[in-house]
């Protein structure tokens, strides 16, 4: 059976630069989606996904953000006016403050591989987009993800988790506990255009305003990985 491919939903990406502020909590994803809408209300309204800051992780459960850092929101292109108030405001995470600059905006393209951070999904959501509503959270097994994902894109591509993480929500448990989360990253390559761009837009899984689902075109990963490798080389050298 050929799989479908979804409704693409016209969505843009914009990109704050973070022209202040160094050092932000690793697991900072509940905190900083608090300090944009506080900054910008009217995004309580819109459906956004928020990239992962990048940085080095440091001790502490600190995050060295990278050389000219970006706070990313992916969101409809019709609510893009409902961002614009981010721009020059200083956003606290935690005990951290960063400050944005004036945004710019990517429209999606197509790309054969794409990468996901960390993509959640929980026994629940396979099953209720199965049509199956029988209870129940346990993360899916890795030969389950890969199902789920493959079920979004074109015969002949490949899927493939690089390992799992868990990431922390701050106050979203029970009783404002932490809430731990399980997730992949996930590499899809042979996309057809068509997948690639819905994949985007529409993203898989859950989560995506804390940073999960959320795909890119997979050399944007590599770019990270060796910026990140050659800091840390320049560092010992320079020690």
């Amino acid at each position: 059976m050929t799989p479908t491919t979804p409704p693409i939903l016209p969505r843009i990406d914009l990109s704050f630069p973070i022209i202040q502020g160094l050092i932000v909590p690793i697991d900072h994803a509940h905190q900083l989606l608090g300090a944009i809408k506080q900054a910008a209300p009217q995004l309580a309204e819109v459906p956004i996904g928020l990239h992962p800051l990048r940085g080095t992780p440091l001790p502490e459960g600190l995050l060295h953000l990278r050389y000219h850092a970006l706070l990313r929101l992916r969101l409809p292109a019709d609510r893009i006016a409902a961002a614009l108030p981010l721009a020059g405001k200083e956003l606290c995470i935690g005990s951290m403050l960063i400050r944005l600059g004036s945004p710019s905006i990517e429209v999606m393209e197509p790309h054969a591989e794409l990468y996901a951070r960390t993509v959640v999904v929980a026994k629940t959501t396979a099953k209720a987009e199965r049509g199956n509503n029988q209870r129940g959270n346990r993360v899916i097994t890795e030969a389950e993800l890969i199902t789920h994902i493959q079920t979004r894109c074109n015969t002949g591509a490949t899927v493939r988790v690089l390992h799992w993480r868990t990431i922390r929500l701050h106050g979203k448990g029970p009783n404002q506990s932490d809430l731990h989360v399980k997730g992949a990253e996930v590499v899809i390559e042979g996309l057809a255009a068509e997948h690639s761009l819905a994949i985007q837009a529409n993203g898989i899984g859950g989560r995506r305003a804390f940073g999960c689902g959320i795909f890119v075109k997979a050399g944007v990963r590599k770019v990270v990985e060796s910026a990140a490798t050659a800091a840390i080389g320049k560092d010992v050298g320079n020690g």
